[in-house]
């Protein structure tokens, strides 16, 4: 059954048919040719949809539409560049801790890029930064949107393995960072090199008016980890809360949302998260097939003849993460191969949250390397340039991604102490 499953599945992709669809296709292919009752595929499927925690998905989608949409943007641009701005390479910097802010929001990366690039690129054209450099800083930062709680991936993650999306937010937080600083390292030594951007002043005054504006837009991730940290509420809780939220801001306080933009807004989460859910109820699928066929079992032999040294066996993993998301969806990546790898990790004794941190960080990678890229293409496509010329562009961010992954395998303890301090 498991040759069937690849090959259409190969086939699929091909063909360009869309992810979820060619999950479920191949899927049931194999039930058929496998000689199992064509209803297995609604009985796994509805099983794997009905999940209380996956209700986090479209609600966090939501959350992150209102947010972008009800004057969250130009207020989060507008704090950074007062915080950072003077630095040199300013609007790079700003670009950077923008998506910083903008992860603890949306927990989606190309949401980030298309909120921050259309408002920052035009702008860094402005100050003469290049094109090139605009797009990779843009699509590169935007990966932060994933790792930095709340993380979508992370919630599929914990899904499909059992692991409490709890902890995995709070293991995305110094990992987060740390892309963030090495990326402010980055544009910082290539502003000095090729005297990019204005050089300006750091003002205080500002500083303290734009904290003010932005104030309730920086609570909204406080709302969501603070309550799961403290045990109020669940990650699907803190998703319901952060919408509620961010209707109150964008009508309320901000003024920026209408009734009548609501439809288009929930529409576009909705379509979202279908997809989402529809590559969960196929991979669902997927799992069960691979496993009757005990491939997660030849996997783990495989692996293990060649090295059974943990760190080894991850950076395995890593490589595969790499080209994999060269190709696939992120959520996609995750949902195909953390079925086969992961009992590979539970056998050899790796900790699963590390093991979740090191698949989200390895498959964003793929964010910013074509030929998919999702968020390098949005960044290019704002900025102009061909995608090969801002995938060059993007390279040193992509080793100083590749550097901080290499930490956090080398010193596991920066993923994990936060939530063994604050979770236990």
């Amino acid at each position: 059954m498991t040759l069937v499953l690849f090959l259409s599945f190969v086939l699929l992709l091909i063909l360009n048919v869309p992810i979820a669809f060619s999950l479920m296709i191949s899927s049931l292919v194999a039930v058929i040719y496998g000689g199992f009752p064509v209803v297995v595929v609604i009985q796994r499927a509805i099983t794997a949809t009905d999940s209380f925690i996956l209700l986090a998905i479209p609600f966090f989608m939501i959350a992150g539409n209102l947010m972008d949409n009800g004057g969250i943007s130009k207020r989060l641009i507008s704090f950074a560049n007062s915080s950072v701005g003077f630095i040199r390479g300013g609007l790079a910097h700003v670009n950077i801790v923008t998506s910083m802010l903008f992860a603890g929001i949306t927990g989606a990366a190309v949401a980030d890029t298309s909120a921050v690039g259309s408002i920052l690129i035009p702008a860094m054209k402005s100050e003469k930064y290049s094109n090139s450099f605009s797009a990779a800083v843009t699509g590169s930062s935007s990966v932060i949107g994933v790792i930095i709680p709340p993380s979508i991936p992370f919630v599929i993650y914990g899904v499909i393995t059992g692991v409490s999306v709890g902890r995995l937010f709070m293991a995305g937080f110094i990992p987060g960072i740390l892309i963030g600083l090495s990326q402010m390292l980055i544009s910082y030594v290539y502003a000095k090199k090729y005297n990019f951007g204005q050089v300006k002043h750091f003002s205080l005054r500002n500083f303290f008016a734009d904290l003010k504006g932005s104030v309730l837009a920086l609570l909204m991730p406080v709302i969501i980890l603070g309550g799961i940290i403290i045990g109020v509420v669940t990650p699907t809780e803190a998703a319901v809360l952060a919408t509620i939220y961010a209707l109150f801001i964008g009508f309320f306080a901000y003024g920026e949302l209408s009734i009548k933009r609501m439809p288009g807004l929930l529409l576009e989460s909705a379509k979202t998260a279908a997809t989402v859910m529809f590559m969960i109820a196929g991979a669902y699928l997927y799992g069960w097939i691979i496993t009757s066929d005990q491939i997660p079992q030849k996997v783990v032999a495989l692996v293990t003849n060649f090295s059974s040294n943990p760190s080894v066996v991850l950076w395995i993993f890593v490589l595969i993460y790499f080209v994999t998301g060269m190709f696939i969806d992120l959520g996609a990546s995750i949902i195909l191969l953390v079925p086969v790898l992961f009992p590979v990790i539970q056998i050899l004794g790796i900790d699963p949250l590390l093991f979740g941190v090191v698949t989200v960080m390895a498959l964003a990678i793929g964010l910013v390397t074509p030929p998919v890229g999702a968020c390098l293409f949005i960044s290019c496509e704002i900025a102009g340039i061909p995608l090969a010329k801002g995938a060059l562009a993007a390279i040193p961010f992509i080793i100083g991604m590749f550097l901080v992954l290499m930490l956090i395998i080398m010193f596991p303890q920066l993923a994990l102490f936060i939530p063994r301090i604050v979770m236990g």
